[in-house]
């Protein structure tokens, strides 16, 4: 191409001594060449606006590693957003395999930018534009693109338009929870031609190395874990890859794209930071959850429940202190499976100086039966005296048999229980914002169907006042939603064939206990001010709690 030879020249040109530059128009193959001519055999890392590149070889293929911008209906939802930590550690593992990585995150990079769409909902993140503009820089062989939340399956699409008309030779590869939950559509999009199934961490190195041997052709892989589309248009799945067992086998984190500057913000995922000197980081000390509930998919994608040694935890710790950072925020999807681990975890950060927020969710059953000799008591004094200041506090519904029928463990449901705990937590000083679900409807085990009344749905929410009341810091309702590849989205979506599900836990998609989706959505908005306060209107932006 007449552009990218132009564009290397003008490499060419420039002293070799000096760090490899990105240049308008060129490609980061340019890159490589201007890098070939320096001495030794260093990794270039070259930080831009709205990602980072990992130089090493130009014999190497390169992989764009990308993070969807998002949209959001502004009456009914939050924004949310932070570092994606599963895509960085991805990142990790093929840079740790010799490849050229770009990542690139068109959320978070113009995370304030807000941009109405036709349909009324508001972008936040890079407009079209502006990622067509930054995707002119590089020139990759594969991209690997994000697709956690189902409720921005069309975002994910927009963006997987836009790259394959910037690299329409790439293969472009879509991953992670709505990718996994719903193959047949989102192979379905011209703009995709592979997709990977759960496990991710390893499967997506596995496929760039394969690619890279040329085992894998656009229309073809053997890779476990890998759905594709032949030449011909028809999907292939090839079986699902195993889980890996022990997480210390990952490569060790890679700790440029966590401390990128566009991470570095005053709130994180929970809330308003605690500290505000130094740096936040996300991390990881498990995966999976050995629960099943209907709703939830997150053993699906992440296994029943892996671990980093506690060895490997504060090795990571200690690397993000020596980096500045000073609060972290555990991102785990079930920290408290170990009790006694769980506790351990909160020893080490506060033995290297860190305050933490807990997002995954705490479990309140477990706070209920800690098991190990322990308490409630016991479990909240020793979370408070190691740095924990908020925490999410899973109790979902005041309905037993909602819970039980879905899965879930039901004594969540026992409010006299949860009063005590709520009470002490607020009196040891942690934040606990409590979680509910209002609008269960699935089909039981042994086949029966159920559904909350309007009844259902409010006795839910005066358990909600009651535990505000008891000290929770803020109160969030969530709507019953149906995720693809989960047993409720099977259920439901065989009820209502015609209606798109795909919502987000703020806007109901289908009719429950005698309500419309718009009638639901809207009680929903009055319940929440009415529980929380009349104060609280606003709260989420006011305090940048969009996370809650």
């Amino acid at each position: 191409m007449q552009g990218e030879s132009h564009a290397c020249r003008s490499l060419e040109r420039e002293d070799a001594r000096h760090e490899p530059r990105l240049i308008d128009g060129g490609s980061i193959r340019c890159v490589a060449k201007e890098w070939s001519l320096t001495r030794g055999n260093k990794m270039r890392i070259e930080r831009f606006e709205e990602g980072i590149v990992f130089w090493q070889s130009i014999s190497r293929l390169t992989v764009l590693l990308l993070v969807p911008f998002y949209s959001f209906w502004p009456r009914y939802e939050t924004k949310r957003a932070g570092c994606p930590i599963g895509l960085e550690l991805i990142a990790s593992e093929l840079i740790a395999k010799g490849f050229n990585v770009i990542f690139i995150d068109a959320c978070m990079a113009a995370y304030n930018q807000l941009t109405e769409q036709l349909d009324g909902t508001v972008r936040y993140g890079l407009t079209d534009k502006q990622l067509a503009k930054v995707l002119e820089r590089f020139n990759p062989a594969i991209v690997g693109i994000t697709s956690l939340f189902s409720n921005q399956a069309e975002s994910v699409e927009a963006v997987a338009g836009i790259v394959h008309q910037a690299y329409p030779d790439a293969i472009i590869v879509e991953g992670g929870g709505h990718a996994t939950g719903d193959l047949e559509g989102v192979l379905a999009s011209p703009n995709v031609d592979m997709l990977v199934n759960r496990e991710g961490l390893i499967t997506f190195p596995e496929l760039c190395a394969s690619i890279e041997a040329r085992h894998t052709t656009k229309y073809k892989t053997s890779v476990e874990g890998v759905s594709y589309k032949t030449e011909a248009g028809q999907s292939v799945h090839n079986p699902d890859r195993p889980f890996i067992k022990n997480l210390d086998v990952l490569a060790p984190r890679r700790l440029e794209i966590p401390l990128h500057t566009m991470y570095n913000v005053p709130e994180h995922t929970g809330g308003s930071r605690h500290v505000k000197y130094g740096r936040l980081a996300y991390v990881l000390t498990s995966m999976g959850c050995p629960l099943h509930c209907d709703f939830c998919f997150i053993p699906t994608l992440t296994g029943t429940i892996r671990y980093f040694s506690l060895a490997r935890f504060e090795q990571d710790v200690v690397r993000l202190k020596e980096a500045g950072v000073t609060e972290i925020v555990v991102e785990d999807d079930m920290l408290f499976d170990n009790m006694p681990r769980a506790l351990q975890i909160g020893e080490i950060l506060h033995r290297h100086g860190m305050v933490w927020f807990e997002e995954g969710g705490l479990s309140m059953f477990k706070f209920m039966k800690p098991g190990y000799g322990l308490t409630y008591q016991d479990v909240l004094t020793s979370l408070a005296t190691n740095g924990l200041y908020r925490f999410y506090l899973a109790i979902e519904s005041a309905n037993k048999d909602s819970l039980a029928k879905s899965h879930k463990p039901d004594i969540n449901s026992e409010a006299g229980v949860a009063e005590e705990i709520v009470r002490y937590a607020a009196k040891k000083g942690i934040e606990a914002v409590g979680g509910f679900m209002l609008g269960f409807k699935g089909r039981n085990g042994g086949g029966l169907e159920f559904e909350e009344t309007r009844e259902d749905i409010e006795r839910t929410v005066a358990y909600a006042k009651r535990l505000k009341e008891a000290g929770l810091a803020y109160v969030m309702l969530f709507l019953y939603t149906a995720i693809p590849g989960t047993r409720a989205y099977e259920y439901l979506s065989s009820v209502f064939p015609e209606l798109d599900l795909r919502t987000s836990h703020e806007r109901s998609a289908f009719p429950v206990g005698g309500l419309t989706p718009v009638e639901l959505t809207e009680l929903r908005l009055r319940w929440m001010q009415e529980v929380n306060g009349d104060s609280s209107t606003g709260l989420a932006t006011l305090t940048k709690n969009w996370g809650l």
